[in-house]
């Protein structure tokens, strides 16, 4: 009988070097960036929030080790803030925590109920905001969707000119005409009729009362037509 041939395996040893070099590596990172400190906080995004708030709620605020709260837990935290639509986390090996916030905008201030109006539809507690325009009165609950949606699509530039606004139903002789339209009073001393069907109108403001040459009045947006109807104070 043939003998078997004892083959011979050469440890690899180059191999096992890499490996166990690797591995090394691997671990004098994750506890460089463990006990790597937070040295400086960089908020962007934020219009509404003060950076202290963000902070405050990010478990941040006494600069603990970098990597000692994970991505998602902050991300968590600060999306429990007011005006928070999303958030994201970068952090560097140089000790920087970087937290983007991208902010919903407030569309006014319901004075009913003492809330404000976010583009996301959510209300808050708070104060009126200087910019934002004051609803000042009750608008059934069909109008009141509508009038969240509608106001969305408002330039925010167009929107810091209302000062307050009033749901006015047009009526004729107790017959209802426009059960969708609002008085507009506007930061320049104008008056705007609008409904919601050319709420959009609103856009071309800026434009329209340039042309007016410095005139005072009411206008009127709340027709089908593209002509501009104005009708001068005292007029």
């Amino acid at each position: 009988m043939k003998k078997k041939k004892r083959v011979k395996r050469k440890i690899k040893w180059k191999v096992i070097i890499k490996i166990f070099l690797l591995v090394f590596l691997i671990g004098v990172t994750l506890i460089f960036l463990k006990e790597l400190d937070t040295s400086n906080i960089i908020i962007k995004g934020n219009a509404y929030l003060s950076d202290h708030e963000i902070i405050e709620v990010s478990g941040y605020k006494y600069y603990p080790k970098l990597f000692s709260e994970t991505k998602k837990d902050i991300e968590t935290r600060i999306k429990e803030l007011p005006y928070v639509e999303e958030v994201k986390i970068k952090r560097s090996i140089f000790g920087t925590l970087t937290i983007i916030i991208k902010e919903t905008s407030p569309l006014f201030f319901n004075r009913n109920n003492n809330k404000l109006v976010l583009d996301n539809k959510k209300e808050i507690v708070g104060n009126d905001l200087e910019g934002v325009p004051v609803l000042i009165n009750y608008v059934p609950s069909n109008f009141y969707e509508k009038l969240i949606e509608k106001m969305k699509n408002v330039n925010q530039n167009v929107r810091e000119l209302i000062s307050e606004i009033e749901y006015q139903p047009w009526k004729s002789n107790e017959v209802m005409i426009d059960e969708t339209r609002f008085f507009l009073r506007m930061n320049d001393g104008n008056s705007v009729y609008v409904n919601l069907l050319h709420l959009d109108k609103l856009n071309n403001y800026i434009e329209i009362f340039s042309s007016l040459e410095g005139k005072l009045g009411t206008l009127y947006l709340d027709s089908s037509s593209d002509k501009i109807s104005f009708s001068e104070y005292g007029g």
